[in-house]
């Protein structure tokens, strides 16, 4: 199935954002590359004014579930976001001598000018849904908090650290401002 791209997709609303690395490439299994992530995610909340719900980073791929202002585009944010933790894993990947991943997040054709991108770190297609309901909103954070634990990565939603269950706890801060989402049940 194809998923859509954020292009086909209203921006009104609260979005559920869902992402992959390119080739699957599990970057974010390092704590350097998921901080990069959620660095340059909470400054584009706030360059953005992004209203930001809840978040988790996967070693392969991350779900954002967040509002953008009605005077902001969503393929500008996506655009300038994944390029700049594109750019910044990659000066990162290239700072610490890690060659096999760059080979890995290298894109087949070359381009032809000196600016043409040479390497990719997150993919080009983005699936993003627009949530309507209560009962949808509901869903969508329990499934982006319960990931790392279906995929056995931490004991708990709030043990793991790359995501916006820990401040829904109250075990402490994210690394992202979070906006918390109180949902009435139906």
């Amino acid at each position: 199935m194809t998923r859509p791209r954020a292009s086909q997709k209203a921006q009104s609303g609260t979005l559920y954002i869902s992402g992959s690395t390119y080739h699957r490439v599990p970057i974010f299994r390092q704590h350097e590359a998921c901080e990069i992530f959620l660095r340059a995610l909470d400054a584009y909340r706030q360059k953005f004014h992004l209203r930001v719900f809840a978040y988790v980073v996967m070693p392969d791929h991350y779900h954002l579930l967040l509002k953008i202002p009605a005077d902001r585009r969503l393929l500008d944010f996506l655009r300038d976001f994944k390029s700049l933790v594109g750019r910044h894993v990659l000066d990162w990947v290239r700072q610490v001598d890690r060659d096999e991943l760059l080979r890995r997040f290298a894109l087949p054709r070359k381009g032809t000018r000196s600016k043409d991108a040479r390497h990719c770190v997150l993919q080009y297609n983005t699936y993003v849904k627009a949530l309507d309901n209560p009962r949808a909103l509901r869903q969508k954070m329990a499934y982006i908090h319960m990931n790392p634990v279906r995929e056995r990565l931490a004991e708990s939603p709030e043990a793991y650290p790359y995501s916006s269950a820990r401040a829904y706890a109250g075990k402490g801060l994210s690394l992202v401002k979070v906006d918390r989402l109180e949902l009435p049940y139906d």
